[in-house]
């Protein structure tokens, strides 16, 4: 659930581009804002995601609440090392190191720190993952909110929603 939750928060913080994304490509406006964007810093990032709701058909309180605990109430927290390399190919790039999947844009946009974006995972065993994200970034950090609805073959009812947070933030250098 963390690799679903975090594959789409990486499509969303790309800056303002002067491109209007609803009458282009939604990938292409994504490429075109990471090259007007300030670029993140290379560096070792904290990433925290807390789960704030999470279903599924027939999906118990004590399931959804075991779902919960397994982040815990401070979230469920990881780290990586974004490269200079990775770091010079923008926001884009940041996001989607953290995605796990095929992914592509449905819509996109960013503006001044705000990003809004819908973004579609294919990840490999069936599933697809679509994911609504919104929120704000800087060069060294983002903060998002995550609506994910998940579809997998053979799944009771087909899939499952989470409504999550995301934060991530440089601790500094990579090791």
């Amino acid at each position: 659930m963390r690799r679903i939750a975090l594959t789409l928060a990486p499509f969303l913080l790309l800056a303002a581009c002067g491109q209007e994304p609803a009458k282009q490509d939604p990938n292409a406006a994504a490429a075109a804002a990471a090259a007007n964007a300030a670029q993140p810093q290379p560096g070792l990032y904290r990433v925290t995601m807390k789960v704030n709701d999470i279903s599924f058909p027939g999906m118990t309180g004590p399931m959804a609440q075991q779902a919960k605990t397994m982040f815990g109430d401070t979230g469920h927290v990881s780290e990586f090392c974004l490269t200079p390399d990775e770091a010079k190919r923008g926001r884009e790039e940041f996001f989607k190191r953290t995605a796990e999947g095929d992914c592509k844009y449905e819509t996109f946009s960013a503006t001044g720190g705000s990003v809004a974006a819908v973004m579609v995972c294919q990840t490999g065993q069936g599933m697809t993952a679509r994911s609504e994200m919104k929120g704000t970034f800087s060069t060294t950090r983002s903060d998002l909110s995550l609506k994910t609805q998940s579809q997998m073959p053979g799944a009771p009812g087909g899939g499952m929603t989470m409504d999550a947070q995301i934060a991530s933030e440089r601790i500094g250098d990579c090791p």
